[in-house]
C-alpha cells in the first residue's frame, strides 16, 4: 500500500512540475484561425494572421497545434537540423511515426538509394525513360488527332507515364505488365491517403482527425497496400532471392537493362552464403515502396501543374519550342537526350516560377527535437514547426517589386534552375534533406512538356483550372480541361524507340 501511495506521490509530483513549466513558457500566440478561411483561402488566413501578432504563431489544425513562422525564420527553422529534425517532422505529419522507431533511417536510406542508383546515374536514368516517354505520350497524340476538337484531362495520361517509367527503372522492363503498372498507380495514391494528403478535402478526417487517422491507417496498411504491392512484391522477392546465388548469371543477363532495386540489393549480398537475408529482402521491397510513392505521385502532381500552367499561356509555347533540340543517339535514333533537357533554359525558368506562384503555404515541415528558444518565444521539444511559404515565394526582397506577378522567363539568364533552393524558394525543401530526386523530377517534367508541345498546341478551357486543396497545392493537383490543337496540316506519332514519324 506504501508504495502505491508513494508512485502515485510521485506522477503528482512530475505532473505538478511539469504543469509549472510550461505554464511559465513564453509560447508564441495561439490563433484561431476558422476551419472555412483556412482550407479556402489559407494564404490570407496565415499571412493575416503573422501580420497581426508576430513572426511565430500557434495554430490548431486537425487536432494538432502547429508553429508557424513567416520568412524571416526559414533559414533558423529548415536549415538547423541540430533543434529541428526534417525526418521526424515529415514522418510524423505523414501518419508515418512508427518509421521513426526502425533499426534502421529510412529516409536517409532512401536518400542514399536516391542519390546512388539514380542520381547519380542521371543520363543513364533518362535514357531508360523516355522510350516510354515517346510511346505513351505518342499515342495521346494519336487520340487528340482522332478527336482534334475535344478537351481532354491530362492526368490519367501523366500518371500513366510516371507509373511505367518510375516501374521500369526502378524493378526492370520485366514487371510492367499492365496489372503491374495499374498497381503502382493505385500504390501511390493509396500512400498519399495514408499520409493524409487527400484529408483537407474529408469533412470525416477534418472533424475526426484522430479517429480517422486510425481508421485510415489500419484500412490502407491491412488491406490495399499489401493487396496492390503483393502482385510486385511477389514477382521482386524471388529475383532478389536468386540474385544472390546466381549473381554472375543475372548481371549478364540484366547487362544495359539492370534495375535500381538491381545494384540497391548488391550492398545486401552476404560475401559467404551469397544471399541476401530475409529481413534485407523486406528492407528493400519497404524502400521500393517508399521511392515509387515519392517519384510517382509527387513528380506527376507538379507535371500537372506546369501543363496546365502552359495551357493557360498559349503566348509561351514558340518560345518553348524553339528549345527542343533532339540528339542522335548511340542507336542512331534522335532523342531529347538529358543535355538536350538541362539546356531547356527557358522550359526550366517556367517550371521554376511555376513552382514559385502555384500557391505553396505549409509546404516543408520540422520536429523540434528539444525545448528550442526561437524569435524570443520558447518552442517545447515534439512541436511542428512550419514555415509559411508563401511569404517566401512572394516576396519583394527576393523577387523584386513584381514578385506578385507571374514572369515565365524570370530566370533566364540567372543561373537558377528549377531545381536550385534558398530562403526565397524551397518547393524542394531547404538544407541537407532537400528533396534527393528533384534533378530527376524536373527532367521529366521538361521532356513529357517538350514532347507535348512539339506538334501540339495546348489551351486552356474556359482559361482558368480549379485547386482541389488550396492548403495542399504541393500534393493534390489542380483540375482542368485542356484542348491539344496539332499544328497546321501536321500529324504523326512517336515509336516506341524515342523516334518521330510524321506526315505533313
Amino acid at each position: 500500500m506504501l508504495l502505491v501511495f508513494a508512485v502515485v506521490g510521485l506522477i503528482f509530483t512530475v505532473d505538478r512540475y511539469i504543469f509549472r513549466v510550461k505554464r511559465h513558457l513564453n509560447l508564441p500566440p495561439l490563433v484561431d484561425i476558422p476551419e472555412d478561411q483556412m482550407f479556402r483561402h489559407p494564404r490570407q488566413a496565415y499571412e493575416t494572421a503573422l501580420k497581426d501578432h508576430g513572426r511565430i504563431i500557434r495554430v490548431l489544425r486537425r487536432g494538432r497545434i502547429e508553429y508557424i513562422v513567416d520568412n524571416t525564420l526559414v533559414t533558423d527553422v529548415l536549415a538547423n537540423e541540430a533543434d529541428f529534425s526534417f525526418e521526424k517532422g515529415t514522418l510524423s505529419l505523414l501518419n508515418m511515426g512508427i518509421l521513426l522507431h526502425l533499426p534502421r533511417s529510412f529516409v536517409g536510406n532512401l536518400d542514399q538509394l536516391v542519390y546512388d542508383e539514380i542520381i547519380g546515374k542521371i543520363e543513364l536514368t533518362m535514357d531508360k525513360i523516355s522510350p516510354i516517354f515517346y510511346r505513351v505520350i505518342g499515342n495521346f497524340q494519336e487520340s487528340v488527332i482522332r478527336a482534334p476538337s475535344t478537351p481532354v484531362d491530362v492526368t490519367n495520361m501523366v500518371h500513366k507515364i510516371m507509373s511505367e517509367a518510375m516501374l521500369t527503372l526502378i524493378m526492370g522492363k520485366e514487371y510492367t505488365s499492365e496489372q503491374n503498372i495499374d498497381s503502382v498507380h493505385h500504390i501511390s495514391r493509396e500512400v498519399a491517403a495514408l499520409a493524409g494528403i487527400f484529408d483537407n478535402t474529408n469533412t470525416w478526417a477534418r472533424t475526426f482527425p484522430t479517429t480517422w487517422r486510425i481508421c485510415n491507417w489500419i484500412s490502407i496498411m491491412c488491406f490495399s497496400i499489401p493487396y496492390y504491392f503483393f502482385r510486385i512484391a511477389r514477382q521482386a522477392y524471388k529475383e532478389l532471392s536468386q540474385l544472390g546465388e546466381d549473381f554472375g548469371t543475372h548481371q549478364d543477363r540484366k547487362k544495359g537493362d539492370r534495375s535500381v532495386m538491381f545494384f540497391f540489393a548488391q550492398r545486401y549480398i552476404d560475401p559467404k552464403t551469397k544471399k541476401i537475408g530475409f529481413l534485407d529482402k523486406l528492407w528493400i521491397l519497404f524502400l521500393l515502396l517508399g521511392l515509387i510513392f515519392a517519384s510517382v505521385h509527387q513528380t506527376a502532381v507538379v507535371m500537372i501543374w506546369v501543363i496546365l500552367e502552359i495551357a493557360k499561356r498559349p503566348s509561351d509555347i514558340p518560345g518553348l519550342r524553339k528549345e527542343i533540340r533532339t540528339e542522335t543517339c548511340s542507336d542512331g535514333t534522335e532523342r531529347l537526350t538529358y543535355a538536350s533537357l538541362r539546356n531547356a533554359e527557358r522550359l526550366d525558368s517556367f517550371i521554376r516560377e511555376v513552382m514559385r506562384m502555384k500557391g505553396d503555404t505549409l509546404s516543408t515541415v520540422r520536429l523540434s527535437v528539444r525545448d528550442v528558444k526561437l524569435a524570443g518565444f520558447d518552442i517545447p521539444k515534439g512541436s511542428y514547426v512550419i514555415p509559411l511559404a508563401s511569404l517566401s515565394n512572394r516576396s519583394q526582397e527576393y523577387h523584386g517589386y513584381d514578385a506578385e506577378q507571374f514572369v515565365s522567363d524570370r530566370w533566364v539568364g540567372t543561373g537558377k534552375p528549377a531545381i536550385m533552393a534558398g530562403p526565397g524558394y524551397y518547393p524542394f525543401g531547404l538544407g541537407r534533406f532537400a528533396c534527393p530526386g528533384r534533378t530527376l523530377a524536373v527532367s521529366e517534367i521538361k521532356l513529357a512538356v517538350l514532347l507535348l508541345i512539339e506538334h501540339l498546341t495546348p489551351t486552356l478551357v474556359g482559361g482558368e483550372y480549379e485547386v482541389l486543396d488550396p492548403l495542399n497545392v504541393v500534393s493534390v493537383a489542380p483540375k482542368g480541361k485542356v484542348l491539344f490543337v496539332p499544328l497546321a496540316n501536321e500529324s504523326g506519332k512517336f515509336t516506341d524507340q524515342g523516334t518521330k514519324s510524321f506526315h505533313i
